[in-house]
C-alpha cells in the first residue's frame, strides 16, 4: 500500500534531488523554496498504480527512486510504452493539455516519487521558458515514441 505523503520541506536529501533536477535547476531561490514547500514524497510498492489512464488528477511527479512502467490501452489490450527511472517526470500531458491522462503509471519496483500540484508546475512553466520547453519537448518525444509503439 502507498505510504502516507511526507513533506519535502526540511528533507535535505530530497530537496537537493529536486533542485538538481533538469527541470528545476534554473529556478531562483524563492521559487525553489515555494516549490519545495508544496512538494510531498510518497512510496509505492511494486504493482501499485500511481496515475490512471483517463484520470484527471492534477499532480505532477518526479521519480526519486525505483522504476515505474507506463502502459496504455490499445485495441482492448494494455501496451507497455516505457519505463521511468530516477530523475524522470510524468504528468506533463495533462499539465500542458488539460486533457485526461493518456497512460497508466504503475510501480515496477519499490518506487518513491516527489509529487507536486500541477498548477504550481504550470505557473513555473509560464514564467520560465526553459521549464516550458523541456516539458513540451518531453511530451512531444513521448507522443512520437508512443505512436510508434502502438502502431506495431
Amino acid at each position: 500500500m502507498a505510504s502516507e505523503p511526507r513533506q519535502v520541506w526540511g528533507d535535505l536529501a530530497t530537496s537537493a534531488f529536486v533542485q538538481g533536477s533538469h527541470l528545476f535547476r534554473t529556478l531562483g531561490e524563492e521559487e525553489t523554496r515555494d516549490l519545495l514547500k508544496l512538494a510531498v514524497t510518497q512510496t509505492f510498492a511494486p504493482g501499485e498504480c500511481i496515475l490512471v489512464e483517463g484520470g484527471a488528477a492534477d499532480e505532477f511527479y518526479l521519480v526519486r527512486d525505483g522504476i515505474a512502467v507506463v502502459t496504455a490501452t490499445w485495441n482492448a489490450r494494455a501496451v507497455e510504452l516505457g519505463l521511468l527511472e530516477k530523475g524522470a517526470f510524468f504528468g506533463e500531458f495533462r499539465l500542458l493539455s488539460g486533457a485526461p491522462h493518456v497512460a497508466t503509471v504503475t510501480a515496477r519496483t519499490d518506487l518513491t516519487v516527489v509529487r507536486f500540484p500541477s498548477p504550481m508546475i504550470a505557473a513555473l512553466a509560464s514564467r520560465h521558458p526553459k521549464v516550458r520547453s523541456l516539458l513540451e519537448a518531453v511530451k512531444l518525444g513521448r507522443e512520437k515514441e508512443n505512436q510508434a509503439r502502438l502502431a506495431t
